[in-house]
This record gives structure tokens, C-alpha cells and sequence, in this order.
């Protein structure tokens, strides 16, 4: 994961955590990125054989409330892009969101670009 974030240096500011682990050609990540604003976001992934199978991040503020987050869990079928989703505090939206990178593209766009 160190790798995936070294181009997105000036966003990611720090790695509060970053748990990893294997097994049988599963790998699970669990992470708490710092970002250059003072807000954070909590991802977690499952990689089968090499490939992303289950994701979710969530952006939260300084007080860790939630601003955005985006998972694929089938639980909203009501949504287009289902099972991929994204959260505001006001609702479920539908998300083009498909991996880390697409989130920190989204995130440098939004924070960098102040």
C-alpha cells in the first residue's frame, strides 16, 4: 500500500495505521491516512489473488465525522451504479469510486486544489 500512496505525497501527509495481512491468497489491508487538511480516511480492502474484492474509504474531519465514503457493499440495490456507493451526511449516492486511487484523485482534487 506504501507504494500505491508515494504519488499522492503532497495529500497523504501521514499513515496513522496500516495493518496488513495474508493468507491463502487473501490480503487485507486496514488504514488511517492524515491528510494535509487535518482530515483522514479510514480504508479497507480485500485482495483475492491479486484483485480488489471488497473496498471501503471513508473521509471523515478533524472530529472524525463523516464527509464522504464509498464502499461496494450490495446493500443499496435502489442505486444505479450498485454495489458501488457513496455516503454524505444527507444521503447514498451513486459513485464511480472503484479503488484507493480514485478516492485520492477525488480527495487531491478537492483538498490541493483550494
Amino acid at each position: 500500500m506504501r507504494e500505491r500512496l508515494a504519488r499522492y505525497r503532497q495529500l497523504v501527509v501521514g499513515v496513522a495505521s496500516l495493518d496488513h495481512f495474508t493468507r491463502q491468497g487473501i490480503e487485507q489491508y486496514k488504514a488511517k491516512l492524515l491528510l494535509a487538511d487535518g482530515s483522514n480516511v479510514r480504508v479497507s480492502e480485500v485482495w483475492i489473488d491479486g484483485q480488489l474484492a471488497r473496498y471501503s474509504y471513508y473521509w471523515l474531519d478533524e472530529s472524525d465525522h463523516l464527509i464522504a465514503g464509498w464502499d461496494d457493499a450490495p446493500h443499496h440495490p435502489e442505486i444505479k451504479t450498485n454495489p458501488h456507493h457513496a455516503h454524505t451526511p444527507q444521503d447514498v449516492r451513486d459513485s464511480s469510486v472503484r479503488n484507493l486511487e480514485d478516492v485520492l484523485d477525488l480527495l487531491t482534487k478537492r483538498i490541493l486544489s483550494d
